[in-house]
């Protein structure tokens, strides 16, 4: 529904707020949804992730030793 008001002229974003603001509770939700597909990742990108994560776990188990050692 937003799309189509969107291709009537209505640019600006206070019209558009407006427009929401309208809305009954599932029509606003049902103007909200889009559905973004997945994107598909490639070499660096996978790898920075992936670095990511082992970091992550990394500094979990940094985390997990020093609370450990200071009980002790």
């Amino acid at each position: 529904m937003l799309r189509k008001k969107e291709a009537q002229g209505l640019d600006s974003s206070s019209d558009q707020n407006w427009v929401l603001s309208s809305l009954e509770h599932d029509q606003l939700v049902g103007a909200k949804k889009h559905h973004i597909p997945r994107r598909h990742l490639k070499g660096p990108e996978l790898l920075v992730l992936w670095a990511l994560r082992i970091y992550l776990l990394f500094m979990m188990a940094v985390v997990v030793y020093q609370v450990w050692i200071a009980a002790h």
